[in-house]
């Protein structure tokens, strides 16, 4: 009897072994016919063969296959199916998963997660461990899509992003990744009524952790921004379109949007805490307690989620409004700003124009909506706003995105009017001190100016913040001219020109008698560190350009000095252009000095009628 069942073993391992020879073949001629016939016709049961079976037709879904062979391709697929329903899920996810170790071919990969879903369904409820597996795997093909090139495009422009292939290939596959995940979001969902939610299940803990990758990329490099108003009659990009559906998964399984968010920053405070604490008792030489210890272990082992994660998330909720229903309406709009302003930084650090227009988007949403004078001096004492501060000159200055640089400018402007007067005062000092960009100065001390007069209408008294010592102190630093007679004018004229309309402005609204703002004091030192050298500079000046343009107009080369004068004053390589083109720059940077000198003059003027109109005052009045 026991030999009969031997033959019988030996006689179906022939078969199956035959079936599996006879399948290769199939697949490696790529025979429909004979692969339907073996598999499906025949009702292929052996499961010892399997593995293999699953194995050869995973890595036959391919990308070259669907285009040169789709007849084979479907059958590949119809088998795979019959292959899953019929055998052993356990053995057949770690044979799909094996073919996972190549990420070049997103349509296997698609055809991986589409296999990879159906067996763990099959598998009972607790699947923790191999959805984990799972999802450690395919999150892998995720992670290696190259990020998207910068291309620096500028509003409606930016709609030609989803035209780039990298753009395409991330939006595609993360789609098809977004509906892999759907079912087992479902089966935890607080949405779902037949079960009894919990957000520390390991199921929700696992699906959120692999949701918020997405997050860090690619979504982080993705253009998701919609404005209903302005684009309803048009399609959402499929960037969009992503963001919002994997916010819908979120939303399932964190009732509590920035609970999530608190507790990541909450445990990275933790950590850096705990770290220091370590370093400073290492270095007394102390034995650590054990429960410090524990601490420590603790700390070195809490996987974290990426900051970067957590940003994303924060601006899709604040700045595009989605899933804005699962973010409790508790907190004030200064905590939301002060909040996140760690994440507005780091967006705004990154070189790449999508990434720091998030940043533009989320400081814009949060800041327009609180009061002026909301924040206290005391409050700059928080890094984080100087840090803001200079990020947000950095970009005016530096960002190649028009787009964006203009966006800053409001922003900027805004920024100050947050703090109280002393606040403000200090930002600006900051600013005059360190900035040594003449477009920036000279728009910052506009503003300043406008400050000034805001006060003065008010009828505000002498011993403002703004007035007094502190205007002349701010005069000290803006109204320098570097190199006497040889300053490059060009390049300091945005800062001349603010401080010479500043001047004017005070000599027209402050008489000298009452000296109001305290500007008369620093009058005569005005005079004789500024106002001659300017002028000196602008004699000099003006005979060096004309002396360009004669050459220019006689078709003579300019000399080497001058071509590297204007490369940096005038942002034009002369030598590189046509003569018309030269003429221009040329022509401009007359125009420009002239208007200094005229401003110049009349401000001179100005001040020599009100000192001569002061003076006749006081003889009368003897």
């Amino acid at each position: 009897m026991d030999h009969l069942l031997d033959t019988e073993v030996m006689e179906r391992a022939a078969d199956a072994e035959s079936a599996l020879k006879q399948i290769k073949e199939c697949i490696k001629f790529k025979d429909s016919k004979g692969l339907k016939t073996v598999i499906l016709e025949h009702k292929l049961k052996d499961q010892s063969v399997f593995w293999e079976i699953a194995s050869e037709l995973t890595a036959s879904l391919t990308e070259e296959n669907l285009e040169q062979s789709e007849y084979f391709f479907e059958t590949c697929q119809r088998c795979m199916n019959y292959i899953i329903e019929n055998g052993n899920p356990k053995e057949l996810l770690l044979a799909v998963l094996e073919q996972a170790d190549c990420f070049k071919d997103d349509q296997k990969f698609k055809c991986i997660m589409e296999s990879v879903q159906k067996i763990l369904l099959k598998l009972p409820n607790k699947r923790h461990h191999s959805l984990d597996i799972s999802l450690g795997t395919l999150s892998a093909h995720i992670e290696a899509i190259p990020k998207p090139e910068d291309h620096n495009l500028d509003h409606d422009e930016r709609k030609l992003l989803e035209m780039d292939s990298s753009v395409m290939r991330a939006t595609d596959v993360v789609l098809c990744y977004l509906e892999f995940l759907r079912p087992f979001v479902e089966e935890v969902s607080v949405r779902n009524p037949t079960v009894s939610f919990s957000k520390t299940s390991p199921q929700v803990q696992l699906l959120l952790k692999y949701l918020l990758k997405v997050l860090t990329h690619p979504l982080y490099y993705l253009d998701m921004t919609f404005q209903p108003k302005e684009q309803e009659e048009r399609e959402k990009s499929y960037s969009r379109v992503c963001a919002e559906r994997l916010m819908d998964l979120l939303t399932q399984l964190c009732p509590n949007l920035f609970a999530l968010i608190e507790d990541e920053i909450e445990k990275r405070t933790r950590r850096a805490r705990l770290k220091k604490k370590e370093r400073e008792e290492k270095d007394e030489g102390n034995a650590m307690e054990e429960d410090n210890d524990y601490n420590v272990k603790d700390w070195k082992e809490d996987k974290l989620i990426p900051e970067t994660s957590l940003a994303c998330l924060s601006y899709l909720v604040l700045a595009e409004g989605l899933g804005l229903d699962n973010m409790p309406c508790v907190y004030n709009h200064k905590f939301m700003l002060r909040f996140n302003l760690s994440f507005i930084k780091s967006f705004l650090e990154d070189p790449h124009s999508i990434v720091k227009l998030k940043g533009v988007l989320l400081l814009e949403k949060l800041m327009f909506v609180i009061p002026p004078m909301t924040f206290k001096h005391y409050e700059l004492d928080n890094d984080y706003y100087k840090d803001i501060l200079n990020l947000l000159i950095s970009t005016m200055t530096h960002c190649q995105n028009k787009d964006i640089r203009k966006s800053c400018v409001p922003i900027y402007a805004n920024f100050f009017g947050l703090f109280s007067f002393q606040g403000r005062h200090r930002l600006y000092e900051t600013v005059f001190n360190t900035c040594k960009h003449s477009g920036v100065v000279g728009h910052t001390l506009s503003l300043y100016k406008e400050q000034v007069d805001s006060l003065l209408k008010q009828g505000v008294s002498s011993d403002n913040i703004f007035l007094g010592k502190n205007l002349i102190r701010i005069f000290k630093l803006v109204s320098v001219i570097p190199d006497g007679a040889t300053t490059d004018l060009l390049e300091n004229s945005d800062r001349i020109l603010s401080v010479l309309n500043f001047i004017r402005y005070l000599v027209l609204r402050d008489n000298p008698g009452t000296n109001q703002t305290g500007f008369w004091d620093l009058f005569p030192n005005l005079e004789k560190d500024f106002f001659g050298p300017l002028r000196e500079a602008i004699i000099l000046s003006k005979g060096h350009y004309n002396l360009n343009l004669e050459d220019v107009r006689k078709g003579n080369p300019l000399p080497t000095e001058h071509i590297e004068f204007s490369v940096n004053v005038g942002g034009e390589r002369l030598g590189g252009v046509s003569r018309e083109q030269q003429l221009q720059v040329i022509e401009s940077a007359l125009n420009t000095f002239d208007m200094m000198d005229s401003i110049l003059s009349r401000t001179i003027e100005l001040a020599d009628s009100q000192k001569r109109l002061l003076k006749g005052n006081q003889t009368d009045s003897k």
